[in-house]
Parts: structure tokens; C-alpha cells; sequence
């Protein structure tokens, strides 16, 4: 899954399937919406996006002026957290400054088989980030986005005996900067976009290994409408460099995209989008995704679409002390068709819909060693979301999602639930004060040596009250049951080995705008 925040890319290209950008390392008090893109969708954002995309996006300030929020939140594990928020608004400039923070002494994560001495993880985590907005002219803009964040998080090894030691830690550091121009015409709009970004990790289990990640994407985008069909293409180059521990990777990648937005029927969109992309070290991959939503029906939306990806191995995978310079890229095709129902003038709607993806070419790791495994991965199910408001202050979700995955020589897919419930509950009393509670169920997850887990069930509470304009107090309860949740298993030798989700947790937060 490709994650980008605030249109920044932060993945880690050094490490194992280029991690995706560290959502855990991404405070959530500052944010405006997240999107999320289901299936392949290597036509408009590339390689390394055969999962789908999750798009996280800030807030900009709307008032004019200057105006300054705090959060603080303090509980378990000794838990601290806290954000500065500068924001300033005028006609020509939207700016936003975040200073924030957070450390905890943490908790055993390791599954206790009182074979060994067992210790807390600790981690800190601080950061800064920028947002901007510039209206240069009435028909030209600038955007500068800039982000940096150091993370230090101790762990626990689960192949090695004692798994749980001091000794185990990661330090994370990433650099970021995104900078957008764009020109609006009559009829056409164009959008040039610069963004270079750095990653440090450092791995340290017994010895430390260091390695470095650069990426540096130009990328140039033109949108318009042409007899009615809405038309969008681009061009964009990039570079990735790695070091790790002194072994050298560099590669560039050139794509050609476009999409296309056509309209045979007032009720029936149909969006079409084709990419090439030419690879310095694999060659050529042509990715292709067409999406039709029909609207046929007043309070009935249909949705079915058809998408291509792929994957190339990561310098990790290729030239680690576990590499393997013959692997060749995984390949994707995604397929899902779903319906929206709409009830009661918009205070309920369903979601019923089913979803395919089938991967080729697997890099797994056996032997001490990346391999191209002959196995293709399939994995289909269906998912149902349905909400309802009862009354003003009276709301709930449900969402149930059924995954199957297997592949083709009889491993099943890991840390995946088969089921998945999440039931959630919010109820506003008065004006002021907001409650929210939600439960969350899976079962049938495998862990890394493709053994069962045991059932996982969660019981969260959430209770705000609001005593000033956007100033306001909160509570939580995090596994309000109190449960011992098993979350990985497998390691080296043991079944009894792995990890566990923390207990029941509490958290006490405010927030002050002036």
C-alpha cells in the first residue's frame, strides 16, 4: 500500500518491500480527511501501490489571521503527547506550522513464556511540519509542504532467545520537502511538482546496521476538457539512491500517464487511465485501470472497476546480506464491483460490494535468502458497511469484511483476518458533549509461520466535552476488557514466541485554541 501524507511519499526504500510511510509516526490532531484507494492503482501513482493508496491530508487554516492550538494528552505506559499549531491566514498565503511530540516508557510487547527476564518498550517520537499555500495571481499558485520527523522505538526479536532485551532498538529519520506550481488557463491547468525526500534508518540487535534512502521526483501534469471528456496527463521522472552499510543502489524510473473522464449516459461516469513506465534496471510495465460508477437508480450507486500494478524488489531485497540480484518485479490485477443504497432521505446508506486481487510472481524470503517464488497469490472476499443516524444525537456503523487468501502451493496469506466486525456507536447528548464507543472483532488471522491466531477483540471508549469554541476536554479507554490479545507469533524456534497488544489502557487529553 502506497501512503502519502499531505501528497508526500515517505516510504523507506532500504527496507523490505519499501515500507510504506509509517502511519504509527503520523500524529492525527492536525488532519483534515484521509482517502483511502482501493486495489492496484499503479496507473496514476506507480509502482509499489498493488494494495491501493491511502491518501492523509492536513489542515489549512480558513480564518483570517493569526491563531495558535495545543493538544495534550497523558496516560498509560507513561504516555505523553503533545502539538503546537501555528496558523495564519490572509488573502494571498495559507500557512500552518506544527511543532510535535510524544514518548512513552512503553509496555512488554513480547509474548511472556517466563523463560526469560521480560522488559518494557519504550519509544519518543517529535517532529515539525509545514503547510502553505501561496496565490501568487489569480490564475497561478504555489504549494510547499515540508515534514521531518526522528523516531527512536525499542523492540522485541522474536527470532532470537532472549527475545526480549534493551539491546533491541530502530532509529527512524525522514526528511521531506513537496513543491507544487500551478497555472490555471480558460479551459486547461497546469501543475509542475519537485520533491525530494531522505530516509535514515538504523537497526540495532546485537550489531547496528545503518541505511540511507533517497528519492528525488520532478513530475509535470496538464488537465483539461476536450468535447466534454475530462482529460488528465503527465509525464514525471524519478530517482532513488540507497546505502546500506556501504552497498550501493541507484536506479531511475520514467513514466508517461494519462486518464481519461467520459460521460456516455447522464448516469454512468466512466473514468479510464493507462501508464507506462520505463525501469533503468527492469525495463518497460504498462499498467491500465478503468472504473464505471452508474447512478441509474435514484438512491442506488453502482461501482465496478478493473485495475493493473506491479512491485520491483526493493535494494534490500536485491542487495542485502539477504539479497538476490535475480528477482524480478511482482505483478497485480485487482477486480471489485460494489453498490451504494441510500435510505430514509439520506440517514442511512449501504455498502455491499466484492473484490479480487491476484499477484504473481511472489518474493518471499526462505533459506536465509529473497527467492521468486512460482506461487500466485489470490486473495477475494466482500465487505458490508452500513450507517444509520436514529436520531439527532444517535448514530452508528457496522462494517464486515469477509478475506479469503491463499496461494497457489497452499500457504494462506498472514496477519490477514478471515473476519473482520468493527461496530461503533456515537451519542451526543447535548451540544457539548460527545460519546463514541466502538468494538472490533477478528478472527482467523495466521501468523508468520502460517499458524492460527487466537481471536482478537477490542472494546474502545471515547467521551469529549467542548467548553469553549473548538477548545475541549477528553477521555479514552483503549481495550476496555482488558484483553490479551496475541497480534504475531512464529519467530525462529517457538509457536510461543511473538507479540501482544497492549492491556487497558486510559488517555487524558486537551485542546486550546486561541
Amino acid at each position: 500500500i502506497k501512503v502519502l501524507i499531505d501528497g508526500m511519499d515517505l516510504s523507506d526504500i532500504t527496507s523490505t518491500q519499501e515500507e510504506p510511510t509509517y502511519i504509527d509516526n503520523i500524529t492525527f490532531y492536525n488532519i483534515d480527511n484521509i482517502e483511502i484507494l482501493n486495489g492496484s492503482q499503479g496507473t496514476l501513482y506507480g509502482g509499489n501501490a498493488i494494495g491501493g493508496v491511502i491518501s492523509i491530508n492536513s489542515s489549512l487554516p480558513e480564518e483570517y489571521g493569526f491563531k495558535e492550538i495545543n493538544f495534550l494528552e497523558a496516560g498509560s505506559y507513561g504516555t505523553i503527547k503533545n502539538s503546537n499549531s501555528f496558523n495564519y491566514a490572509n488573502k494571498k498565503l495559507q500557512l500552518v506550522v506544527n511543532l510535535e511530540g510524544e514518548r512513552a516508557t512503553g509496555y512488554n510487547s513480547f509474548v511472556d513464556t517466563e523463560l526469560a527476564p521480560t522488559e518494557k518498550d519504550g519509544y519518543y517520537l517529535y517532529g515539525t511540519n509545514f503547510l502553505s499555500n501561496f496565490i501568487i495571481k489569480d490564475n497561478l499558485e504555489a504549494n510547499l509542504n515540508g515534514r521531518f520527523y526522528k523516531q527512536h522505538n525499542e523492540y522485541d526479536n522474536n527470532f532470537s532467545y532472549p527475545g526480549d532485551t534493551s539491546l533491541y532498538y530502530r532509529d527512524d529519520k525522514v526528511y521531506a520537502l513537496l513543491l507544487d506550481v500551478v497555472y490555471s488557463g480558460a479551459n486547461i491547468s497546469h501543475k509542475i511538482t519537485y520533491q525530494p525526500t531522505y530516509t535514515n534508518r538504523i537497526n540495532n540487535s546485537g550489531a547496528k546496521y545503518e541505511y540511507d534512502g533517497r528519492k528525488n521526483k520532478l513530475e509535470y501534469i496538464v488537465s483539461s476538457n476536450l468535447l466534454g471528456i475530462n482529460i488528465l496527463s503527465g509525464l514525471d521522472y524519478l530517482k532513488k539512491s540507497a546505502d546500506m552499510t556501504g552497498t550501493l543502489a541507484d536506479k531511475e524510473i520514467h513514466s508517461i500517464f494519462s486518464e481519461f473522464r467520459i460521460k456516455p449516459l447522464n448516469s454512468t461516469n466512466i473514468d479510464a487511465s493507462i501508464r507506462r513506465e520505463y525501469d533503468s534496471q527492469y525495463d518497460t510495465f504498462d499498467t491500465g485501470r478503468i472504473q464505471v460508477n452508474n447512478n441509474s437508480f435514484k438512491n442506488i450507486i453502482f461501482r465496478g472497476s478493473i485495475g493493473t500494478g506491479y512491485r520491483t524488489p526493493t535494494p534490500y531485497e536485491l542487495y542485502s546480506s539477504y539479497g538476490n540480484i535475480n528477482l524480478t518485479p511482482e505483478k497485480s490485477i485487482t477486480y471489485d464491483l460494489g453498490s451504494d443504497i441510500i435510505f430514509k432521505e439520506s440517514s442511512s446508506n449501504l455498502y455491499i460490494g466484492a473484490f479480487e486481487t491476484k499477484v504473481e510472481d511472489i518474493i518471499k524470503f526462505s533459506s536465509s535468502k529473497y527467492r521468486q517464488s512460482t506461487a500466485n497469490l489470490k486473495t477475494y472476499g466482500f465487505e458490508i458497511r452500513y450507517k444509520t443516524i436514529f436520531y439527532d444525537f444517535l448514530s452508528t456503523n457496522f462494517n464486515y469484511t469477509k478475506t479469503h487468501g491463499k496461494e497457489n502451493d497452499g500457504d494462506s496469506i498472514t496477519l490477514v483476518p478471515k473476519d473482520k466486525i468493527v461496530l461503533s456507536l456515537n451519542v451526543k447528548p447535548k451540544e457539548n458533549i460527545d460519546i463514541s464507543t466502538n468494538y472490533l472483532f477478528q478472527n482467523k488471522s495466521r501468523d508468520t509461520k502460517y499458524n492460527e491466531l487466537p481471536v482478537y477483540r477490542s472494546l474502545n471508549f471515547n467521551a469529549a466535552y467542548l467548553f469553549q469554541k473548538n477548545s475541549k476536554a477528553y477521555i479514552k479507554f483503549e481495550n476496555f476488557l482488558d484483553r490479551n490479545n496475541i497480534i504475531n507469533r512464529g519467530g525462529g524456534t517457538s509457536e510461543n514466541l511473538g507479540y501482544r497488544s497492549p492491556g487497558l489502557s486510559m488517555y487524558l487529553g486537551f485542546k486550546f485554541e486561541n
